[in-house]
C-alpha cells in the first residue's frame, strides 16, 4: 500500500522540481537566445554617425543609448514589428533615444516617406505612420489615401499634397538611404542598438540589448 502511493508522490515531486528549474532558467535561456548580427560590423561612434538633425526621434539620450530603426511603410514585417517597437519605446523612452529612419525599398514608397517627414514637422509623425500602416500596400498607397490620413490626423491635406509634389525631403531621404546601404542596411526592418545590428528583434531581446548598452557590455556577449 505504501509503495502504491510512493511512486505517484515521487513522480509529482520530480515534475515539481523540473518546473522549478525551468522557471529559474527561463530568463537566462531567453537572454542567451538574443543575438546581434555578427555578419555586420558595428557602426562607428555607437551609431551616432548615422544620426542627423533632420531625423525623427523620440525619447532621451540621457544614458548614451541610441536605438535606430530603418523601416518602409509598405513593408509588412515593419508593420508587425511596429507593435513591438512601440512597447520598447514606452518602456525606455525616459533614458534612450529612438531614431526612426524611413528606408524606401521601392520608389513607390517615396511619397509616403515624404509625408512622414512633413507630418513630423507638425508633431504628427506617429499618427501619420499609424495611418499609413492601416492602409498598407506593397505597391504603395495612393495620394488620395495620404490626403485622407492627413485629414484624419488634423493636417491640411492640400498642404501635404503640395509639399510632396514640390519634392520635400526627397534629396534627404535618398541620401540617408545611400548612407544606410553603405553601412550594411539591406532590408527592413533593421534595428541598431548603439551601432550594433540586431538579429533577434523581440521586445525582451531589445530590452536586453539596451541594458547591455547602458552597462557598456553590448557586443561582448549576446546574453546577460
Amino acid at each position: 500500500m505504501s509503495l502504491f502511493y510512493t511512486k505517484p508522490r515521487l513522480a509529482l515531486f520530480a515534475l515539481a522540481a523540473a518546473a522549478f528549474l525551468m522557471m529559474g532558467a527561463g530568463p537566462r535561456t531567453a537572454a542567451a537566445q538574443c543575438q546581434l548580427d555578427a555578419s555586420k560590423s558595428p557602426v562607428e561612434n555607437d551609431g551616432t554617425a548615422l544620426v542627423n538633425f533632420q531625423d525623427i526621434t523620440k525619447g532621451s539620450g540621457a544614458s548614451g543609448v541610441t536605438v535606430i530603426e530603418y523601416f518602409d511603410p509598405n513593408c509588412p514585417h515593419c508593420k508587425d514589428f511596429h507593435q513591438t517597437m512601440k512597447k520598447v519605446v514606452a518602456n525606455h523612452r525616459e533614458d534612450v533615444r529612438f531614431v526612426y529612419k524611413p528606408f524606401p525599398l521601392r520608389r513607390s514608397s517615396l511619397p509616403e516617406v515624404q509625408a512622414l517627414y512633413v507630418a513630423a514637422q507638425s508633431d504628427k509623425f506617429g499618427e501619420m505612420l499609424e495611418g499609413q500602416y492601416a492602409r498598407q500596400s506593397r505597391s504603395g498607397i495612393s495620394m488620395s489615401d495620404l490626403r485622407a490620413v492627413a485629414s484624419d490626423i488634423g493636417m491640411d491635406p492640400t498642404v501635404l499634397t503640395s509639399r510632396i509634389q514640390e519634392g520635400a525631403y526627397q534629396s534627404h531621404i535618398l541620401e540617408q538611404r545611400k548612407r544606410a546601404v553603405s553601412v550594411g542596411v539591406d532590408s527592413t526592418p533593421t534595428v541598431l542598438v548603439n551601432g550594433h545590428f540586431v538579429k533577434t528583434r523581440t521586445q525582451q531581446c531589445l530590452s536586453t540589448f539596451i541594458e547591455q548598452a547602458q552597462s557598456g557590455t553590448l557586443g561582448a556577449s549576446a546574453s546577460k
